[in-house]
């Protein structure tokens, strides 16, 4: 009984590195989908509201926060503010601003780039892009 004992936490001791790293995984892969959303959503409520509005990806709080704001009034947050899960980071503040007819302000890069890295691992890393013209938002 001692032995089949030894065997299972052999196995089990075995694992843990396993599903610590599929754990950091899922948060950046999770982080990466809430963005994805919040992007969207801020084109839709510019084309809805045939006003400008902006996602800002912050850098300066910790932890990392992204939000929508109205840019006429953009002290003042629209939707709640936004928190990236422990041990992920935005690599630069980013502002991205939709036009009422969908794309991005003129003078926007295209694509415009939101990336996420690990904290522990800056290899690890998933990249948002929103194309200028169409404001469509892809995941890499």
């Amino acid at each position: 009984m001692t032995i089949v004992l030894f065997i299972i936490l052999a196995f089990l001791a075995m694992s843990v590195p396993f599903f610590a790293n599929f754990s950091s995984s899922t948060g950046l892969r999770t982080a990466e989908r809430e963005i994805g959303t919040v992007l969207r959503t801020a084109r839709s409520y510019a084309i809805s509201h045939n006003e400008n509005y902006n996602v800002l990806c912050d850098t300066a709080t910790d932890p990392d926060t992204y939000s929508i704001r109205r840019t006429a009034a953009s002290t003042v947050p629209i939707d709640k503010v936004y928190q990236l899960p422990t041990g992920i980071n935005f690599t630069a503040t980013v502002t991205v601003t939709f036009t009422p007819n969908g794309g991005l302000i003129s003078g926007s890069a295209n694509p415009t780039t939101v990336t996420v890295v690990e904290t522990k691992d800056a290899s690890k890393s998933r990249r948002i892009d929103v194309d200028f013209s169409t404001g469509a938002v892809t995941m890499q």
